[in-house]
């Protein structure tokens, strides 16, 4: 495919005008060198635009192409790009959920198993050893804490299923509201909150 039909194929999904002729320009260089990653960057903008997450096509075209022609160039930059965001999610993940692990090979599985977070970053694995022994003490102090608190949960609740009163029967609702009529009867302003209940 050559650009005329490719930018003609854009213009018809997002049913605007040319770009200018300086931005027509870079896009033209961008598409002699890298022609298939600008086809993809121009289906991708596309098809956000028909989602309604972009205003302006032709700006958001030449930013995406600008970011896909670059990592072809480049790859080893995005490589190290992403294992770089990896290790910081996983030292989120760390300070988060992973302080709460008790067990090291549970910690190492997660990381680096088969679904693992870091499997393709084994050279990580002192490094989040290390942050680990550094924040287990604070897991475990929650821990603790979170079972102290469950603790006196079911000590309060055992405690208020005792005190409870017990739920009066049938038998028992009847006899006090003939209680109350007989009071009524005897008494014309009689107290009426026990018939409430």
């Amino acid at each position: 495919m050559d650009w005329q039909t490719l930018r003609n194929q854009f213009m018809r999904t997002i049913g605007g005008d040319p770009p200018g002729a300086q931005l027509e320009d870079d896009l033209i260089a961008a598409y002699t060198n890298h022609p298939q990653v600008v086809e993809r960057s121009l289906e991708k903008i596309a098809l956000a635009y028909k989602a309604g997450k972009i205003r302006s096509p032709w700006g958001a075209a030449k930013t995406e192409i600008a970011k896909a022609t670059e990592a072809a160039r480049n790859p080893t930059h995005d490589r190290g790009t992403s294992k770089t965001k990896a290790i910081q999610r996983a030292e989120q993940w760390m300070r988060t959920t992973g302080l709460h692990y008790d067990r090291e090979s549970e910690l190492l599985d997660e990381l680096y198993g088969d679904r693992g977070r870091l499997k393709d970053h084994p050279g990580t694995r002192q490094r989040m050893l290390e942050l680990w022994n550094e924040l287990r003490p604070i897991g475990e102090q929650l821990d603790a804490e979170a079972i102290e608190r469950g603790l006196r949960y079911q000590q309060q609740r055992k405690m208020l299923e005792q005190t409870k009163t017990p739920a009066e029967t049938p038998e028992q609702k009847l006899e006090r509201q003939r209680k109350l009529a007989a009071q009524k009867a005897a008494d014309p302003t009689p107290n009426i909150s026990n018939a409430l209940t």
